[in-house]
């Protein structure tokens, strides 16, 4: 339940991911960044096809001897990472009685498929409340906006700070040693010094906060300070799946 995502690698300029549904199902994702209009293309179906063929890990996945799509290629939505409470700006509930929970209170981008687990503490937490006093309802929400600014805000903060620096690296910068590393940089150094798996174990299940990932950040920062850097899964580079694309796209249409 902490994390839907059945398989993902990061390459040199984008993310692939596969998301189990029901039923056999299954979504393939390329993430690239917003602004990059030259992987536009990949919203054709042929380009997609052809991307996925040279992405190892994925051409398993969408191999027509193990798959057939149900849909055309689908782009995705606003994939942003939000964090809104019970509250108004001004401190006061936006109505008594009225509860946000899910996506109307957090959403994260699907690095990690969180969506599923913060929803269904919010729900078990408003369930508490109301159960232990239906007849107060301002109070309830309240103590359910407490709640989500201590458990379910900082997964939020994680995924941007996360972000963030996945786009960086994607144009081009190095590691930003001197700003706080974000949480895929933590646990890949974990290659390296495997001892940070100790301090991960309750980020990755999210049974612990991200605060907790941060007793590894010491350790990750020196290796990265020692000049060690993640290698990029097998597959095609950005530019190189550029390339793919727009050969996918000027091939003539055959019967």
């Amino acid at each position: 339940m902490s994390n839907p995502v059945v398989w993902q690698s990061e390459h040199d300029g984008y993310l692939s991911l596969v998301f189990p549904h029901d039923q056999g199902y299954f979504s393939a994702l390329v993430v690239r960044r917003d602004d990059d209009r030259a992987l536009i293309g990949l919203r054709d179906n042929a380009a997609f096809d052809a991307a996925a063929a040279a992405i190892p890990g994925l051409a398993e996945w969408t191999d027509a001897e193990r798959s057939v799509p149900v849909t055309d290629v689908l782009a995705g939505g606003a994939l942003l990472n939000v964090y809104a409470g019970q509250r108004r700006p001004a401190g006061g509930l936006v109505l008594p009685g009225l509860f946000f929970v899910g996506d109307s209170v957090a959403t994260t981008t699907p690095v990690f498929g969180r969506g599923l687990t913060t929803t269904l503490r919010q729900v078990e937490a408003l369930v508490w409340l109301v159960d232990h006093d239906a007849s107060d309802a301002e109070g309830a929400g309240h103590a359910l906006d407490d709640f989500g600014e201590a458990e379910i805000r900082p997964w939020v903060e994680d995924h941007i700070l996360l972000d963030a620096a996945h786009v960086d690296r994607w144009n081009g910068h190095d590691i930003d040693l001197e700003s706080p590393l974000p949480s895929d940089l933590i646990l890949a150094a974990a290659e390296v010094r495997p001892e940070i798996m100790a301090s991960a174990q309750g980020y990755l299940s999210m049974h612990a906060l991200p605060a907790t990932l941060r007793e590894a950040e010491p350790v990750a920062r020196e290796v990265y300070a020692a000049g060690w850097r993640p290698s990029y899964a097998p597959g095609p580079t950005r530019d190189e799946l550029v390339e793919i694309v727009d050969r996918a796209a000027a091939a003539p249409l055959t019967a």
